[in-house]
């Protein structure tokens, strides 16, 4: 963790166009106004977001709270060590909210469950 977690450069998968500081006023600190990012000014970014169904008894919304930890803390933080968010947008949030970017990695739970019953000699159910 000590060696990992050192504010690393990211592996650069994108390249930031603007941020609009209306979008998310509480991580600008400002109710309005744009960040632009000409060319390769902003230097190495990495973008990763998070999708999930909507339906929230589908797996990938049950877990999505895993896909957070695992893709955020786990791969991001303590492996890669990427800790800065882009000057005036959060470093985490819904979409409409973060920064315009060419691109960005996603990562999406593709899991499956079983779930077993049976009946006991008292005919007690278990699963």
């Amino acid at each position: 963790y000590d060696e990992n977690c050192v504010d690393a450069d990211p592996a650069d998968n994108t390249d930031i166009c603007y941020v609009d500081m209306s979008r998310a006023p509480a991580s600008s600190r400002t109710s309005d106004g744009f960040s632009l990012f000409e060319g390769e000014e902003e230097g190495d970014s990495h973008c990763h977001g998070f999708a999930w169904d909507e339906d929230p008894s589908d797996e990938s919304a049950l877990f999505k709270g895993n896909n957070l930890f695992y893709v955020s803390f786990y791969d991001h933080l303590q492996q890669r060590g990427y800790v800065r968010n882009v000057p005036g947008a959060p470093m985490c949030g819904c979409v409409e909210q973060m920064a315009v970017v060419t691109r960005a990695d996603c990562t999406e739970i593709s899991t499956s469950e079983t779930v077993e019953f049976s009946f006991n000699d008292q005919n007690d159910l278990s699963a």
